[in-house]
C-alpha cells in the first residue's frame, strides 16, 4: 500500500538540505584518517595517464573507465592527497541522499523520504565508501537515480524523463558491470507489466534503442569478462552457505539486532502479502517495483555466487538506497489501517540505525579496508636508511607503496604510458626496493640483514628458502594484519 502526500515544495527544499547537511557531516568528518588502500593507489595511477591510455588499460580488466576519467580532472583540480582524492566518492555519496529521499517523499509517503535518507546517512558501510576513492559511491548514486527517473516515467511519461534515464544509465553501465542489474530490472518490469508496457512502451523503446548504441564499444569488453568469470571464476571464493546473505544485509543495517529487524520486518511484509495475493487484496505497487529492484538481483546473484565467486558487499552496493526505501515502505505496509503504528516501525530502524552508526571507517575491516600502510612504509625506510636493509615488496603493491615512499607523489605524477598494472619498477629498484618476483638479482650477499613484507593471504615465491640458501636466518617476524614484516640476518 501506497500512501502519497502532495508534495510541499518548500518543505521539501528545507527537508533535503538539512538531509544533506547531515550526510556531509558524517561523511567528511573522517574522511583523511585511513591510508591510501591498494584499489585507491591504482585508481588514482589510471587517472593520471592520458585518458586513451587509461580506457585501453582499464578496458583489459575488470573496471570499467568512467570512474577514473572523473578523477582525471578532478585530481587536476584539487591534487592527489588523500582527502583530494577521496572528496569526489564523498560528494557523489552526499548527492545520494536526493534520489532517496525523492522517490520516498513523491511516490511513498513524506515521513518515507525523510526516514530512508536518514537511514542511508547512518549507513556506516555507506560512509566508509564514501572514503574509498573508488566508484562505488558514483555507481550507487546513479542506482538511486535511475530508480527515481524510471518511477518518475511509468507515473507520468515525458521525453526529457527518458533523456535523464538513458543519460544516468548510461554512467552505469560505464560505471560497473554488476550494476547493470538496474537496468535488467528495469527492461523486466518494462517489458512484463502490462499497464506500464502500454503507457511507456515507445519512449522505452528510444531508451533501450539509445543505450545499446552508446554502449556498443564496451559489449566485447562486458562479454569477454562475463564469460571469463563465469568459466575461470574470480579472485573472491565461491559463497558455501546462507551466511554470506546475512553478513550482507548486516552489512547494509550496521550491527546484528538492526538486521534481525529489518528481517523481521521483510518475512512479516513477505506473509501479509502472500494472504492479501491469495484474498486477490493486492495490487501491484511502487512497493513491489521498489522490491523487485534489489530482492531479484540480490536473491540471484547470491544463487550464482556459489558456482563463481563475485558476491562480494562492495560491489552490490548499488542495492543499499532502494533497500532503505523498501524496508520503510514495508513498515507501511504492515499496517494501513493504522498510519502511526508503520510510522513509528520505520522511524524506530531509522533511530537504531542512527545509533549504531560508526562514522570513523578506520575501525572497520569490511572488504577493501584501508590497512595502516604509511607507517609500514616508514619502518622500511628506517631500515632502508641503516644501509644494512634491503626492502622487496609484493609486486602487486607497488602503486600504494610508491605513493608513502615517494613523500611529494613525483612518481605519481611523471610516470606515463604503464604496459603493465606493475608500472614502478624502475622507481623502486633506483632506491633499493625490489619486487618478489626478482629477489634473485638483487645481489642479496652484500647485505648483512634484509627486510621483506608480504601480504599475508598471497605466495612469495620461494622467498624464505631462497634467503636461507644466502646464509640468511630469521630474526623476527611481525603480523601487522594486512601484511608480514621479516628481518633476516647473516
Amino acid at each position: 500500500m501506497i500512501i502519497l502526500r502532495t508534495p510541499n515544495k518548500p518543505k521539501t527544499l528545507v527537508e533535503c538540505l538539512i538531509l544533506l547537511m547531515i550526510a556531509a557531516v558524517l561523511r567528511v568528518w573522517f574522511v583523511g584518517k585511513t591510508d591510501l588502500g591498494y584499489d585507491e593507489s591504482f585508481s588514482l595511477y589510471m587517472s593520471l595517464q592520458s585518458l586513451p591510455e587509461a580506457v585501453r588499460m582499464l578496458c583489459q580488466g575488470d573496471n570499467p573507465p568512467l570512474w577514473e576519467l572523473l578523477l582525471h580532472f578532478w585530481v587536476k583540480v584539487f591534487g592527489i592527497s588523500e582527502v583530494a582524492i577521496r572528496s569526489l566518492s564523498v560528494v557523489f555519496s552526499i548527492l545520494t541522499i536526493i534520489p532517496i529521499y525523492l522517490l520516498g517523499e513523491k511516490y511513498i509517503h513524506r515521513l518515507a523520504g525523510i526516514t530512508a535518507a536518514l537511514s542511508y546517512c547512518f549507513s556506516t558501510f555507506s560512509i566508509y565508501l564514501s572514503h574509498d576513492c573508488r566508484v562505488y559511491s558514483l555507481v550507487g548514486f546513479f542506482a538511486a537515480s535511475s530508480v527515481l527517473f524510471f518511477v518518475s516515467i511509468i507515473t507520468t511519461p515525458k521525453i526529457y524523463k527518458i533523456i535523464l534515464l538513458t543519460i544516468v544509465n548510461l554512467m552505469l553501465m560505464y560505471g560497473h558491470y554488476l550494476s547493470i542489474w538496474i537496468i535488467v530490472m528495469e527492461f523486466i518490469i518494462a517489458l512484463s507489466v502490462k499497464t506500464i508496457r502500454q503507457k511507456i512502451w515507445k519512449l522505452y523503446l528510444f531508451h533501450i534503442s539509445a543505450l545499446i548504441v552508446l554502449y556498443i564499444p564496451m559489449f566485447p569488453v562486458l562479454f569477454s569478462r562475463f564469460f571469463d568469470s563465469g568459466i575461470n571464476g574470480t579472485w573472491i571464493a565461491k559463497t558455501t552457505s546462507i551466511e554470506a546473505l546475512y553478513d550482507f544485509l548486516w552489512r547494509m543495517c550496521n550491527v546484528p539486532v538492526v538486521t534481525v529487524l529489518a528481517i523481521a520486518i521483510l518475512i512479516s511484509t513477505l506473509i501479509i502479502l502472500v494472504i492479501r495475493i491469495i484474498k486477490k487484496q493486492y495490487s501491484f505497487g511502487k512497493t513491489t517495483i521498489l522490491s523487485l529492484f534489489w530482492i531479484i538481483p540480490l536473491l540471484t546473484s547470491f544463487i550464482l555466487s556459489f558456482f563463481t565467486g563475485f558476491f562480494l558487499d562492495r560491489y552490490f552496493y548499488f542495492l543499499f538506497p532502494v533497500f532503505y526505501l523498501s524496508v520503510v515502505a514495508y513498515c507501511l505496509f504492515l499496517f494501513p489501517k493504522n498510519l502511526v503504528f508503520g510510522q513509528s516501525l520505520a522511524t524506530l530502524f531509522t533511530i537504531l540505525m542512527m545509533i549504531s552508526c560508526s562514522p570513523d571507517s578506520s575501525t572497520k575491516h569490511f572488504s577493501g579496508w584501508h590497512s595502516e600502510i604509511k607507517p609500514i612504509v616508514d619502518m622500511l625506510v628506517m631500515e632502508k636508511e641503516q644501509k644494512d636493509a634491503l626492502v622487496i615488496l609484493p609486486e602487486c603493491f607497488d602503486k600504494q607503496f610508491t605513493y608513502y615512499l615517494d613523500e611529494n607523489h613525483e612518481a605519481f605524477r611523471t610516470q606515463s604510458q604503464p604496459t603493465t598494472y606493475y608500472v614502478f619498477h624502475d622507481f623502486l629498484t633506483q632506491n633499493g626496493y625490489f619486487y618478489d618476483y626478482n629477489y634473485s638479482n638483487a645481489d642479496l650477499y652484500e647485505y648483512t640483514r634484509v627486510v621483506f613484507l608480504h601480504q599475508t593471504t598471497t605466495p612469495i615465491n620461494g622467498l624464505r628458502e631462497y634467503l636461507e640458501k644466502e646464509e640468511l636466518h630469521l630474526e623476527s617476524e611481525i603480523d601487522t594484519g594486512l601484511f608480514v614484516v621479516c628481518r633476516f640476518i647473516r
